[in-house]
C-alpha cells in the first residue's frame, strides 16, 4: 500500500491497469489516492533503470512533433469540437506569460523532450538550457541549444552552480520517482526573483473520472505521480517554492477524433474491450464540464512559483 508524501496516510487504491505500450507486460500497477490531499501515486518502488524500461522508442515526447493529422472530421465531430472551443478559456503554455522579467533572460527545460519548448522560448528572446535522458530526444533538441543528459531528481553536472531565470518543467513532475527530491532541485537552479513553471496532468478532471485507466493523461505507469491542483501546491510548498499563479490548459483537445481514437485504443490494449460508448461519452464529457469550474474541465495544471522566503 502506497503512502502520500504530503500528509504521510495510507493512500486507497483507486484501480489497476496495465501499460498499453507494452503488450507482453501483464503486469497490473495499483493508483492509490489520498483523498485529503487529493494526489495519487502508482503503488510499488521503483528504480531509475526500471522505470527507463517503461518508455518506448516512440514515446511521444521522445519524436520530432508535427501537426495532428484530423483526416477526414465528420460533422458532428465538427460540431462538438466547435462547441468545445467556444467554452475553452485555458492558456497554453507560451513565453508571453513570462513577459515581466527584465532582459537578458535565461530558461532551463528540466525533461526537454525533443526541445519544442525550448525553440519558442529561444525565438522569445531567452538563453535556453535543456536536459533530457533520452538520448534520442537530446539529439533533436540540441538544434535549439545546450542540452544535456539528464534528470529532475540527478541533474547534470555541466549545470552545477548555475542559475535560470525560469526553471520549466512541463509534463515531467509526473514521471519522477521522487517529486519532493525534483522540485528542491528546481529551487536551486531558480535565481533570484525568479520563476518556476510546473505543468503537470491534472487528475481532479472530469476526464480521469470517466474513463480512469483510459485516460490519455493516466498513461500509466510512465506517470508515477498523479497531482492535482491542491496536492501540486503542498508539494511546491513543502519544497520551499510559493504559488504565484496557476492556469488551466487543455480542453478543446479532449474532444478531437484524434484523442478520442487514441483513448479507445488504450483501452483495448489494457483489456477494458472494444467498448464503443467512448463515442458517447464525447457528448457526455462536454456536457458536464462546458461549464465547469477549471478544476474539473482542464486536462492540465500550471503553476508559477517562486523562492518561498522572497
Amino acid at each position: 500500500m502506497a503512502t502520500c508524501f504530503l500528509c504521510g496516510t495510507e493512500m486507497a487504491p483507486r484501480f489497476k491497469a496495465r501499460d498499453h505500450l507494452r503488450a507482453d507486460d501483464l503486469t497490473e500497477y495499483s493508483l492509490e489516492w489520498c483523498a485529503d490531499c487529493e494526489f495519487g501515486r502508482i503503488a510499488g518502488e521503483f528504480t531509475p533503470d526500471g522505470v527507463a524500461a517503461f518508455y518506448t522508442g516512440d514515446y511521444y515526447t521522445h519524436v520530432a512533433q508535427g501537426g495532428a493529422g484530423q483526416g477526414s472530421i465528420r460533422l458532428l465531430e465538427r460540431l462538438r469540437m466547435h462547441a468545445a472551443w467556444r467554452a475553452d478559456r485555458g492558456v497554453d503554455l507560451s513565453p508571453a506569460e513570462l513577459s515581466l522579467l527584465k532582459s537578458p533572460r535565461s530558461l532551463c527545460d528540466v525533461g526537454c523532450g525533443s526541445g519544442q519548448s525550448m525553440a519558442a522560448f529561444r525565438q522569445a528572446g531567452f538563453e535556453v538550457v535543456g536536459f533530457e535522458p533520452d538520448p534520442a530526444a537530446r539529439a533533436l533538441a540540441q538544434k535549439t541549444g545546450e542540452v544535456f543528459e539528464g534528470t529532475a531528481e540527478a541533474l547534470p553536472y555541466a549545470i552545477a552552480g548555475r542559475q535560470f531565470d525560469v526553471v520549466l518543467l512541463s509534463h515531467v513532475l509526473e514521471h519522477c520517482i521522487d517529486p519532493t527530491l525534483a522540485l528542491r532541485n528546481v529551487k536551486r537552479l531558480l535565481s533570484p526573483g525568479g520563476t518556476a513553471v510546473i505543468e503537470v496532468p491534472n487528475n481532479a478532471a472530469c476526464g480521469l473520472e470517466m474513463y480512469g485507466p483510459g485516460w490519455f493523461f493516466a498513461d500509466i505507469p510512465r506517470h508515477l505521480q498523479f497531482f492535482t491542483e491542491n496536492s501540486l501546491c503542498k508539494a511546491l510548498s513543502r519544497a520551499g517554492l510559493r504559488v504565484a499563479r496557476a492556469l488551466y490548459t487543455g480542453y478543446t483537445r479532449q474532444f478531437s477524433p484524434d484523442w478520442l481514437a487514441a483513448q479507445k485504443d488504450i483501452r483495448e490494449r489494457i483489456g477494458l474491450g472494444r467498448d464503443e460508448s467512448w463515442k458517447g461519452n464525447a457528448w457526455a464529457l462536454l456536457g458536464k464540464t462546458a461549464f465547469a469550474r477549471a478544476q474539473r474541465k482542464y486536462d492540465s495544471i500550471r503553476i508559477h512559483a517562486v523562492h518561498a522566503d522572497k
